[in-house]
């Protein structure tokens, strides 16, 4: 038995070396935004505006999004963080974790690694212990630096105690889904269908949640690891027996993982994959064909998940009125100016909250549409450092051609996507309003294709470093994120102007508010032009970078 975890200790070591970069910005990312916004929690809500919010949960809508709400008689800052935040960071560090653990195992055996390490005097079970132990002292990490940070801030009402046990239930979820996604590598015989099954169960355990917490089933909620986190009640009961139950499940699930681990090959997986066709279709003949063959699945995916979330906030547009009142904190967050609300009649008021609510909903959802943009646009890089590149180039394949495949791809989605959202809007709010609806689908879908420019400057610069600094291409998701907390943040932490002018939203104008301004639109899409060409160009010259 012990032969099989022969040298685990130096392959932790191998793997922590290798996680020196990712898992450490994983970290101090998920972190740094986890303390700073805490003290915002103090500052921009007194008793009654989180009274306010805590009454908002009435809504169905409100408790399937984000949980039920706990504590609401005396609704504290440490109350109302966790049933902001709690939610929302366990979904992140369950992508870190299946991300963490796909690399080291899965990953490993489609490149090859893992067969030359098992050349070596190591145990069978080596490599899967190892990432597991791994993922704990990533976890333990990331959930000791939470808690101490969020305690180190000094909040009203999120105590040390309270700070420990948010930062351990952090630290359960993720080794839950890091045990999760080590099962699948099992079943699996391929890496994108490991991860394939680890995000689809984790957007089984959201729905299930959701349901369970709209229906009142405890059960329902429990048997969903998003739904056991939420019982913990951190800093409100402060109760430590969901961590105890995650741990649990998370240790069968090892050893489930371990057992399955010990009986199959090498590269297989206990479901098969699936034959291919005898022969290709027409699609696959063009370089379109094969960007769209490739990324069909996540664009589909997308498709469906910005559907769904702008049918989630069109089901609350006829309540927004009642959930913001009369709170300046509300009214802030959606851009509304004091002065200007004091202007306004009871009857404009309610409609100009719902026009800003909307605005604000419009371009957070254009910052969601991006990500798929940017994972479209990086593909070509992807299949590059996998060596799949050369075997399509080896052939009469123009590189213009190749890359243009993907590009094109990435600007279709761009006006896909955000009518998508719009569409979701549209019929969720039709459904529930009727002929009230205050947003026909012509604006809706004004007002989030107003937002293409910006969309495809992102993708010029992304293209841009695909052609031009290959190596440095995921630098791209370091300007999203500025891109992210500028548009958000910027002016409210008081960026200058200059340095908001670097973020491509910060340069459109709200439709649903004012007219449009055209001459920024030109602008950006005339520096989309010449960003894209200029990568196309250079990718033409260059040669390929396999790392």
């Amino acid at each position: 038995m012990l032969e099989n975890f022969a040298n685990t200790g130096k392959l932790v070591r191998f793997m922590l070396k290798r996680e020196a970069v990712i898992s450490t910005l994983w970290i101090l990312i998920l972190v740094l935004f986890s303390i700073a916004l805490a003290p915002g929690i103090n500052a921009m809500f007194d008793a009654e505006g989180r009274a306010q919010f805590a009454a908002s949960f009435d809504n169905p809508v409100m408790i399937a999004m984000m949980g039920p709400v706990y504590g609401a008689d005396n609704y504290t800052e440490g109350a109302m963080y966790t049933g902001m935040m709690l939610l929302w960071i366990i979904i992140a560090v369950a992508i870190m974790n299946i991300f963490l653990v796909a690399r080291h195992t899965r990953a490993d055996e489609e490149k090859g690694r893992a067969e030359v390490v098992r050349s070596l005097p190591v145990g069978r079970l080596a490599n899967l212990n190892a990432t597991m132990i791994t993922a704990v002292i990533v976890n333990a990490a990331l959930g000791l630096l939470m808690g101490l940070g969020l305690a180190a801030m000094g909040v009203t009402n999120m105590g040390f105690a309270g700070s420990l046990l948010f930062g351990a239930v952090t630290c359960a979820a993720g080794l839950a889904f890091a045990a999760l996604t080590a099962l699948f590598c099992q079943l699996s015989s391929s890496k994108s269908g490991a991860t394939g099954l680890s995000f689809l169960s984790l957007g089984l355990f959201y729905m299930m949640r959701a349901a369970g917490d709209m229906n009142g089933s405890e059960i329902l909620s429990c048997i969903s690891p998003l739904g056991l986190i939420l019982r913990a009640q951190a800093y409100i009961e402060n109760h430590w027996w969901p961590v105890f139950v995650l741990l649990l499940a998370g240790a069968i699930i090892s050893t489930a993982a371990y057992k399955l681990n010990s009986l199959r090959d090498l590269d297989q997986g206990f479901i098969s994959a699936r034959p291919g066709k005898k022969e290709a279709s027409p699609l696959l003949h063009s370089n379109f064909g094969l960007a769209f063959r490739l990324l069909r699945n996540t664009l589909i995916i997308w498709l469906i998940v910005m559907f769904v979330l702008g049918a989630s906030y069109g089901s609350i547009i006829g309540d927004i009125s009642i959930f913001v009142g009369d709170s300046p904190q509300y009214l802030e967050i959606l851009g509304m100016p004091a002065a200007y609300i004091d202007t306004l009649t009871d009857a404009t008021k309610e409609a100009m909250v719902q026009k800003y609510f909307m605005s604000f909903v419009t371009s957070m959802m254009t910052l969601i549409c991006i990500v798929p943009l940017l994972i479209a646009a990086l593909k070509p890089r992807s299949e590059e450092k996998e060596q799949h590149t050369e075997h399509v180039l080896a052939r009469a394949v123009p590189r213009l051609k190749y890359l243009s495949g993907y590009t094109i791809l990435a600007y279709a989605a761009s006006i896909l996507l955000p009518c998508a959202t719009a569409t979701g809007i549209y019929i969720s709010a039709a459904a529930l309003t009727g002929d009230a609806n205050p947003f026909p689908l012509g604006m809706l879908l004004k007002a989030n294709l107003a937002y293409l420019p910006a969309m495809w400057v992102m993708i010029g610069i992304t293209v841009l470093l695909v052609g031009l600094l290959p190596k440095a291409s995921t630098a791209i998701w370091w300007y999203y994120g500025f891109v992210f907390f500028a548009s958000f943040m910027g002016e409210v932490i008081g960026l200058p102007e200059w340095l908001l002018g670097l973020a491509p939203l910060k340069h459109v104008s709200q439709v649903l508010l004012v007219d449009i301004n055209y001459t920024p639109l030109i602008i950006m899409t005339l520096i989309a032009a010449v960003l894209t060409a200029t990568g196309l160009i250079f990718y033409r010259k260059r040669d390929l970078v396999a790392a």
